[in-house]
This record gives C-alpha cells, structure tokens and sequence, in this order.
C-alpha cells in the first residue's frame, strides 16, 4: 500500500464470513475526514494508517480526534497500521532490524502490542519490500506478532501483496508465505490492486481477470474467512510522451474526462475502463481507472468468492457513487 493513499478497509474479519463482505477502510489523515464521516453508516472498519516503527522497534504516530470521535459514535473498529515506511519509502534497513531476533524485535513487538491496548481492535501490519531471502524471518515475525496481540484479546491483519502463485524467489511476493501465515493471522488483506502502473506499461490497476485469479489462489491455502479483498479508489494516468505517470482518484476521474473531452472505452478481458487523450502540451495519455461499472462487479465477486471483507484503498479517494457500487454487487450475489 502507498503512503500517498488511505487504506479505507471495509471490515474486519475474525468469525465466518457473512452473506456479504464486511467493508473495511484505510485513513490517511485530514483528507480522508469527509469521507469518513459521510460513510461512516457503511464502515465497520477504518484502519489507520498513520504509524511507523523504526529500526529500534519504536512505533511512532498519532490519529486524528476526528477519526476517534466518528468512530465512536458509529461504533466503528478501528484498526492502528504500523508499516516500515521511512522518508524515502518503504525501509530495507528496518526491515533488517526487526526481522532479526533481538532487542529490536522484542522492542517493536512490545510496543506494537502495547498500541492495539490504546482503543483498537488490533495491529494491521504492512511491511512491505521484505527480501524475498527473508520468508522465514517474516513468518517467524507475524507469527510472535500474533500470539502477543492474541494474548491480549487484539487481532492481526496481514497487508500482502496480491499474487496468483507461490514462487518463493520472486522478488516482490516472493516473501509472503499465505499458507503459513494463515494459520495463525486473523486476516490476510490481499492487496489487489496496483497490477499496473506508472513503472511499467498501461494496463488496468486492478483487472477482474486478475483480481479473480489472485483471490481463487489465496482461497487454495488460507481460508475465505480469513481474506480481505483489496479494491483500488484511484487509476492511473500514463503520459505515454514523457514516459512517466500519475495517480487519479476515482473522485476526480470525472472532471479529467470532460476537460480532455475523452471517450470512455470498457475493456471487456479486464472488466476496466480507460481511455486517451492529448493534454494541452501536446503530450499523449492513455488512463486505467475504476467506475461504477468495475466497482460493482469486483465487490460481486468478492461475495461469491465468500471472502469476509472488501479492504478499499483508499477513504478520500472515492465518492458516494462508490459505495453505492459495492452496495449493489454484494445485493447482485446474493
């Protein structure tokens, strides 16, 4: 998950799945306050990811009275993410750090525990980067994780990267053992989205094909119940001419369209709107994005995969349409 977007996850699972998908969501700060508040009647969960922990294990962050007060009031679970992001991204370093047994470790396990103690349901976990050489010391980690969150009544959730098999060399995903950490994490929040972007060519940021793919597989290790099924809130604008790239949010998807005066096209294959235009420059764009469309038949799926929750990335980024588009692919499962 990317600092520059909220992790708006729909709900948080620790029993069987409903006949719906729980909706869980991620915050990110003042942005994602107006969207709190107007959906606060659909969220069961709001993750808030403002928390960092560093190479001596000492977890560092703060949520915003607005976030504790809506959630209060709606009797929303709030969830506090801890990731090992730094200045410059996601750390390699502190990874290092508390992937090895030692002070550091037991610091970072500690304090973490001692969060889930300050109002939360428990810890969301995003590590990201981790060697894929460092699959043990992941699992070894989530796994002390667990059983200290465990031993004071909080849960565990997993952010992992979405893929469609298990190749423990891969560089990305190749860290994130699904079947074993299964068996001890409350829920594996599969991160489906991103499947293109910016640092490669134009494609869909999360196509149904793929989405479906990465979620079937997911099924065949850890149980529906405990997976969380990303859904992306942004596109992507590719500027094919100077060869870089931008995040849309799915809330200003609309305006980019009647500016540019572009024609929405729908990719059939990936279940994904796109289209092109030429920016007053004269450069080239092609745009990935999500609309009602996709949003519906994504969260359709995810009721007839019977996962326990949606996880959208991210509160701020999307608009009432939204939600109204997860409401009705979970109503068309049913």
């Amino acid at each position: 998950m990317s600092k520059s977007f909220a992790l708006l996850a729909v709900a948080l699972l620790c029993g069987p799945a409903a006949a719906s998908p729980a909706a869980m969501a991620y915050y990110e700060g003042s942005q994602s306050n107006a969207s709190l508040e107007a959906e606060a009647a659909v969220l069961n969960t709001v993750a808030t990811d403002t928390f960092t922990v560093n190479k001596a294990g000492v977890v560092k962050g703060k949520v915003s009275p607005t976030l504790l007060q809506v959630a209060n009031a709606n009797n929303i679970a709030l969830l506090a993410v801890v990731s090992n992001w730094s200045r410059h991204g996601f750390s390699g370093g502190i990874l290092k750090a508390l992937l090895t047994p030692g002070a550091a470790q037991n610091a970072a396990i500690a304090n973490m525990a001692a969060l889930a103690l300050q109002g939360y349901a428990g810890i969301n976990l995003d590590f990201e980067g981790v060697p894929h050489t460092d699959r043990a010391q992941y699992t070894a980690f989530a796994q002390l994780l667990a059983t200290a969150l465990h031993n004071e009544g909080k849960t565990l959730v997993l952010s992992l990267p979405a893929k469609t098999v298990d190749n423990p060399n891969d560089s990305w995903t190749g860290a994130y053992d699904f079947a074993a950490l299964g068996q001890f994490t409350d829920t594996l929040q599969i991160m489906t989205y991103d499947e293109n972007g910016p640092w490669g060519p134009p494609g869909p940021v999360a196509g149904l094909d793929w989405v479906t793919a990465c979620i079937d597989y997911t099924e065949t290790v850890a149980p529906a119940a405990r997976i969380s099924m990303g859904m992306p809130a942004y596109g992507y604008d590719w500027n094919l001419t100077a060869g870089t790239g931008t995040s849309v949010s799915y809330a200003d998807i609309p305006a980019l369209i009647a500016q540019t005066g572009a024609v929405p096209q729908w990719n059939t294959q990936y279940a994904s709107p796109w289209f092109t235009y030429t920016a007053s420059d004269g450069s080239s764009h092609v745009v990935w994005y999500e609309n009602t469309e996709s949003i519906t038949m994504k969260a359709s799926f995810a009721a007839q995969a019977v996962v326990a929750s949606v996880s959208v990335y991210t509160l701020g980024l999307e608009d009432p349409d939204y939600w109204q588009a997860v409401a009705a692919g979970f109503a068309a499962a049913r």
